[in-house]
């Protein structure tokens, strides 16, 4: 005879999706600990995740698993007779109900679940505390927007449900189907329209949903009933309004979990004066923030930076505000789409909104202004980092910018402060369409305009539009000259530069660079100019002169070591590695272009990270490798592709790529040739980094000359001498990084592994 269930649980009536490591997580923590909460915000899935938890530990607790639902209970109704009632115990009115039912669960061995008890916090840790304390065996898991906030409570935040990445262009980086958003809107949506299935016709459109929604259940279920009568498309082109189109909910539920709005709203009644009123004022952010942008968007007018503190900390607590994961920096946090939807309603417009909205474009205007005159330092990579974090709060500032009268002027002065940020940081294409936005609408001649015009030429030549650049240099130069904006009149001609290697007129491009390094210290001062030098090294490796590319190389590094530079080293580091392979040392151009990777990998430099895996290729086609280099040249034609011309349009690239792809098909049979071609076809970014970057230091053949260059020779006799890294710095009166880097090289290029190595190479020279 099968055992009568002890307890109270509602049955399931729809399919439970997903949150299996969810589910597994809530059951260690109940095994462990004899409060847990989960905490979340409005629409999360709190109470289905419990419930579900509690169905699987049915077992474990011989007096039944027991639901105590909250959300419709008052302060007044008297909390412990609520949950008495829900136990199924008796009220016994012999004592006061707190020790009645002390007193009837003390030898009980049940789990407790209560559902909702955000707004029974002040009661409902007390009757917990004493509950627990006075039956051993009991059990509770909690359901709240914020913690019980008593001893041994265990808390754990629901997050949203998992969804697929999206790249910058709005394509699923992975396949849709096994992702836990997506789906609970097929099964949601099968329901009401059986025919309906996730294919990859409709995944991006799914995910893009999903995505809109961000990953709430409750909003996604709505959505999904929409399915009846429209389109997913449809679907996603109405949710500019959310609260208004996902009300369809089941009739049945909780009134705070029928509609979006109306879970939302519950949350905000929960919420202090002053919390309402920072939820409101933090809508104006997009993405996530920190603490100090929230003090310089939000303080002000009645609001003081402890009112913002104490504000965040409790939207924390009730789980309007996410705080995000940080490995390292300040603590940042986000608000949901959904929820600071509800803020910016709760914001009026207006001067009052308008004012915010101008405190946020200043505080993200001064960011890109400090990144911008710190550049040629060693924080590059953190100042990267940071805006990269920051880069939807630096779109809302600029649109800010182009859509509001008067503003477009500091739409023009931010598109420029972000010239590294464009150029070095693999937004070339975000920088190109707001510079242009820009552009467009702030037509005035003046030194911001110059000043953008030239960043806006700078973008085209690296996207390979000499056309386009041509003509925005043309006019920065006028409008700089009609203005006296003199800094951009300076930086122009080693802009200039670049765009005749880019025609590849090398002869003028050499003219120019020479007149530009000339033409004072700029090149030690800015890092567009500072690019001059590789730049001119590039123009030396066209004409033939390998050795005065090196020099020029070599002068770049020290410039880049007196700063800390790493953006403009990486450049460096790029034509070492094409000198040494114009040279015919292939390990010295293996481990140039490996180091080269590696710092363009740090700021995510798109561009650069593939240019140099393509010269890599070269290198592995000179050396035989004919199948590594066919995957190379494959892989980086494939994500090149939306990124601008091919090479950057340079006919001598492509001249020697030919070069390189004409050695891959002469080794290999047609079928290794297609086989190699269709995995390079298949690597993403990171794969391709972590391929070449991963691999053992080359080893040098026995009989390769080596050709150090006559700084690296002079380091070689010194390391040869016995004097340590330190030492050599200081005789060459260079850093102790720039010697690191120079000894690395000579390891590379002997193929040595130890000092002593070096210096038997030495010995034997002599």
């Amino acid at each position: 005879m099968a055992r009568r269930r002890v307890g109270r649980l509602p049955d399931d009536l729809t399919s439970f999706v997903g949150r299996r490591g969810a589910i597994t997580q809530v059951k260690k923590l109940v095994s462990d600990s004899r409060l847990v909460t989960l905490t979340g915000m409005a629409g999360v899935g709190k109470s289905r995740l419990a419930l579900r938890v509690a169905r699987d530990l049915r077992r474990a607790f011989p007096d039944g698993v027991w639901l105590v639902e909250l959300a419709r209970v008052l302060e007044s109704d008297g909390l412990a007779r609520v949950v008495q009632d829900g136990l199924g115990l008796r009220d016994r009115q012999t004592s006061l109900p707190e020790q009645d039912l002390a007193e009837q669960v003390t030898d009980k061995r049940m789990l407790v679940v209560l559902d909702g008890c955000e707004h029974l916090v002040a009661s409902c840790g007390p009757l917990v505390r004493d509950l627990l304390a006075a039956a051993p065996e009991v059990r509770v898991l909690a359901t709240s927007r914020r913690p019980l906030a008593i001893a041994g409570e265990r808390v754990w935040q629901v997050p949203p449900m998992l969804m697929p990445r999206v790249d910058r262009r709005g394509r699923v980086v992975h396949k849709a189907i096994g992702y836990e958003a997506v789906e609970l809107f097929a099964d949601r949506a099968a329901a009401v329209l059986p025919d309906f299935a996730v294919t990859s016709a409709n995944e991006e459109l799914v995910v893009r949903l999903c995505q809109q929604l961000d990953g709430l259940p409750l909003a996604i279920e709505l959505a999904a009933v929409w399915m009846r009568t429209l389109s997913v498309a449809e679907i996603l082109d109405r949710l500019t309004d959310p609260y208004r189109l996902l009300t369809l909910g089941d009739r049945s539920a909780l009134p705070h979990h029928r509609s979006l709005r109306a879970a939302i709203e519950w949350s905000h009644n929960l919420c202090s004066p002053r919390e309402k009123v920072l939820w409101a004022r933090l809508s104006v952010f997009s993405g996530g923030f920190d603490l100090e942008a929230a003090e310089a968007v939000c303080v002000g007018d009645g609001v003081s930076a402890d009112d913002v503190f104490l504000g965040v900390a409790g939207l924390v607590e009730k789980s309007v505000l996410a705080k995000e994961e940080q490995h390292d920096g300040p603590t940042r946090y986000r608000l949901l789409k959904t929820i600071q939807e509800f803020g910016r309603e709760r914001l009026g417009g207006g001067a009052g909104e308008l004012a915010l909205r101008r405190r946020h474009r200043d505080h993200y205007l001064m960011l890109a202004e400090h990144l911008d005159a710190e550049w040629l330092g060693p924080h590059q990579v953190e100042w990267l980092a940071r805006l990269h974090q920051d880069r939807e709060n630096l779109w809302g500032a600029l649109e800010f910018c182009r859509t509001e009268p008067d503003e477009s002027h500091e739409g023009l002065r931010m598109a420029a402060a972000l010239r590294f940020f464009w150029v070095a940081g693999g937004s070339l294409r975000e920088g190109r369409y707001w510079l242009d936005e820009a552009l467009a609408v702030s037509v005035q001649p003046g030194q911001q305009r110059a000043r953008a015009l030239a960043v806006a030429g700078l973008i085209r030549v690296l996207l390979g539009d000499t056309e386009a650049a041509a003509e925005l240099i043309g006019e920065a130069r006028a409008v700089a000259e009609q203005v006296g904006a003199d800094t951009v009149v300076a930086v122009l001609p080693h802009i200039a530069a670049m765009l005749e290697l880019g025609r590849n007129d090398h002869d003028a491009a050499a003219e120019l660079l020479g007149e530009a390094l000339a033409g004072g210290e700029l090149v030690r001062h800015d890092g567009i100019a500072l690019l001059s030098l590789p730049s001119m090294a590039l123009a030396s490796v066209f004409r033939g002169d390998n050795a005065q590319a090196v020099q020029y190389c070599e002068e770049c590094l020290e410039i880049c070591d007196e700063h800390g530079e790493l953006w403009c080293r990486s450049w460096a580091e790029l034509l070492l590695g094409l000198a040494c392979w114009r040279q015919g040392d292939h390990p010295a151009a293996i481990a140039h272009l490996r180091e080269c990777l590696r710092l363009k990998n740090l700021f995510t430099d798109t561009i650069g990270m593939l240019i140099a895996v393509e010269v890599i290729a070269w290198v592995e086609a000179a050396r035989g490798r004919a199948a590594r280099a066919a995957r190379l040249l494959t892989a980086v034609a494939q994500l090149w592709r939306p990124l601008g011309s091919y090479l950057f349009g340079v006919a001598q690239y492509r001249a020697w790529h030919e070069e390189a792809e004409a050695r891959v098909r002469r080794k290999l049979s047609a079928a290794d040739l297609r086989q190699a071609q269709q995995r390079g076809a298949e690597y993403t970014m990171d794969e391709l980094v972590r391929l070449v970057l991963g691999e053992s230091r080359p080893e040098r053949p026995p009989d390769a000359a080596v050709q150090l260059t006559p700084r690296e020779r002079e380091v070689a006799q010194l390391v040869a001498q016995g004097l340590s890294n330190r030492q050599i710095a200081e005789r060459l009166v260079i850093s102790k990084r720039t010697s690191d880097s120079h000894i690395e090289h000579i390891l590379a290029k002997l193929g040595a592994t130890s000092r002593a190595q070096i210096a038997v190479w030495v010995a034997e020279q002599s």
